[in-house]
């Protein structure tokens, strides 16, 4: 996550941030200010009987994670051209000299900005530029109740019951695998429906020594799958204000995504590359049968699947919670507080998630945000990989979205992850590794606080 030292002074001056739920109502830009019930001015009325495709209005984007011009004309650029011809479309990179609070101090309109869920707020409030929706939500005519639920409801509870952004694209965690390594260890391919009970017998027979090469079972990527683990365990809880690491479905989530998992090869594997095995490892080296992974990946980096022949099929689920699978990872999309043509930006977000464009990403490989059976089944049928199981992305429910603060990212990256690997591979235990997390990102969020 964007973390800035003094962002309370700049995002809540006036009032008890702490949490993401605490965050102030945001001006509209003419001088009224939206609340948690919508109440919108004048000329946000007005806006809405406005015939955007015919008005000729600049409004400036930025991908808040650094992306270059190149995919934001791709996945959201062309259709945005492609409905509001008129519009004079600005995209600004960020990047050092040009991320939002660059922009913000020096007075460049931005209207539109889009991140992950899981880091959109912090550059928002560090450059006081969290705004609510509510009111435009009403007044252009977009309905919630198209969405997924879970990530509706997420965005509604970090809100306090404010809209700061809508879902745009999503993602869960699959499992993907190379099926050469099948074939060639003779096992048989996995299924959608396993377990994680079914997928640790699998793991055995696909873990071992053939033609001089270490065959591994299944691996996942720490900072992916336990952001978006099944149980919905959080990071952090607002009501104390501390991190949430001593909760008992970390030491589920550990068990099960790694440890119960982590064969001798694997421990060996990775005491000696001082890593987790990654997606590399079942696309480059090929020593790795399965990588648990965000679903978008192979059209992120068609690079890394070309030269194997693989599939992927439905995440693993708990015995406890048949067809529970990942929570999502949507992309975020939101209209800053200053921006000029906030009209115009908010049109282009209801555009981006209309049935049709949403059919057209659907046909592409992106999950839609929507809930919508007749766009969901179309999945990567006009994609590269068309071929592919794409109804797995599908098969298990989302689980519902753990709360999400600023310091997620921070909790997660630097006091979690880092002992994900000491367990594995022995330099402690897991109670003591939890334990010890807790410790440090405690102290973390404490400093945090005190600024």
């Amino acid at each position: 996550m964007v973390k800035q030292a003094a962002w309370w002074k700049t995002a809540a001056a006036g009032c008890a941030v702490a949490t993401l739920v605490a965050a102030c109502g945001q001006s509209d830009g003419t001088g009224a200010n939206s609340d948690a019930t919508g109440n919108a001015d004048s000329k946000a009325s007005k806006q809405a009987a406005v015939d955007y495709t015919q008005g000729s209005y600049e409004v400036v984007i930025q991908d808040l994670a650094g992306g270059g011009e190149e995919p934001f004309e791709k996945t959201f650029g062309q259709y945005i051209r492609k409905a509001f011809p008129n519009f004079k479309i600005t995209f600004i990179q960020s990047k050092d000299g040009t991320r939002l609070q660059d922009l913000t101090t020096a007075g460049q309109n931005v209207d539109l900005v889009y991140a992950s869920l899981e880091t959109i707020s912090s550059p928002l409030l560090a450059t006081g530029q969290q705004f609510d929706m509510t009111g435009l939500i009403r007044e252009h005519d977009i309905d919630l109740s198209k969405f997924e639920k879970t990530t509706i409801d997420a965005v509604k509870t970090m809100g306090g019951g404010k809209i700061y952004y809508l879902p745009v694209t999503t993602m869960v965690q699959v499992m993907f695998y190379n099926k050469g390594i099948f074939d060639k260890l003779g096992v048989p391919y996995p299924k959608d429906g396993m377990t994680w009970d079914d997928m640790h017998v699998m793991n055995q027979k696909l873990t071992r020594s053939e033609s001089g090469v270490n065959y591994m079972g299944i691996s996942a990527s720490p900072n992916h799958i336990l952001r978006m683990n099944q149980m919905s365990a959080p990071f952090y809880d607002p009501q104390t204000k501390k991190p949430t690491l001593s909760d008992e479905r970390w030491k589920a989530a550990l068990e099960t995504y790694f440890l119960n998992e982590a064969t001798s090869t694997y421990k060996s594997w990775s005491t000696a590359k001082k890593k987790l095995p990654y997606y590399t490892e079942m696309t480059a080296s090929q020593e790795l049968a399965m990588m648990v992974f965000n679903s978008q990946w192979p059209f992120d980096g068609p690079q890394y699947v070309k030269d194997i022949d693989w599939d992927l099929v439905s995440l693993p689920t708990l015995k406890g919670q048949p067809k529970v699978g990942s929570q999502a990872s949507p992309r975020m999309f939101a209209v800053t507080s200053t921006a000029k043509n906030k009209g115009p930006a908010m049109e282009i977000i209801k555009r981006l998630t209309s049935t049709e464009v949403q059919t057209e990403y659907s046909k592409q490989g992106f999950m839609t945000v929507l809930n919508d059976d007749n766009v969901k089944k179309l999945i990567g049928s006009e994609s590269i990989y068309k071929d592919k199981n794409w109804k797995a992305v599908y098969y298990n429910d989302i689980a519902p979205k753990a709360y999400q603060s600023i310091y997620d990212g921070d909790i997660l990256q630097k006091y979690l992850t880092p002992n994900v690997l000491k367990v594995v591979t022995g330099q402690t235990d897991l109670n003591s590794a939890l334990r010890d997390a807790q410790e440090q990102a405690e102290k973390f969020v404490a400093a945090e606080l005190a600024k």
